[in-house]
């Protein structure tokens, strides 16, 4: 059996000697991400409703995530596993979207029409009112709206093919 290396060799162990140990992420700009959404989220929170300088920081990542979809999801749909039971069918990717806007649209179609007060029956744009007034919600709300858009650009983009772990780039 080999000796244990030492804390901190650079060797990377006795089976792959060409590698060289590194204890930073392979790709350091995802551990900023977070980060900068946040700050984001904080610089859009300061801003008015219906301004330009909402307009713009609201249509940066409108544009972003257009240009990520175009970018990074497929042409083609992804191959769709074998069936195991005949009788489920595969749900459609754009079910669920579909659903939910068509839900939202009536809902505010509905509030719209409806002959009493906002207070009465709220729009979904009236209750997002109410928690715009304050900041921290404000910001927490377009953080987490920034979350959704890179989690629908993750969710479409084509799989990343990586090597099983341990293995490394380099011929075995």
């Amino acid at each position: 059996m080999p000796a244990a290396e030492p804390p901190g060799s650079d060797s990377g162990g006795a089976r792959h000697p060409e590698r060289k140990r590194t204890w930073t992420s392979p790709r350091p700009w995802r551990a900023l991400l977070p980060a900068a959404g946040v700050a984001y989220a904080l610089v859009a929170a300061t801003t008015s409703a219906f301004t330009g300088s909402a307009d713009l920081v609201t249509a940066l990542p409108i544009v972003t995530l257009a240009v990520l979809v175009i970018a990074r999801w497929p042409w083609r749909a992804f191959p769709r596993p074998p069936r195991t039971d005949p009788r489920v069918a595969h749900p459609h990717p754009w079910r669920a979207w579909v659903v939910l806007f068509v839900a939202i649209v009536a809902w505010e179609v509905a509030d719209y029409a409806a002959r009493a007060s906002r207070a009465d029956h709220p729009t979904l744009s009236s209750m997002l009112d109410a928690v715009d007034r304050h900041y921290g919600f404000k910001a927490l709300v377009f953080f987490l709206w920034l979350c959704l858009g890179a989690a629908i650009v993750r969710r479409g983009a084509r799989p990343q093919h990586r090597a099983p772990s341990g293995q490394g780039p380099g011929p075995s």
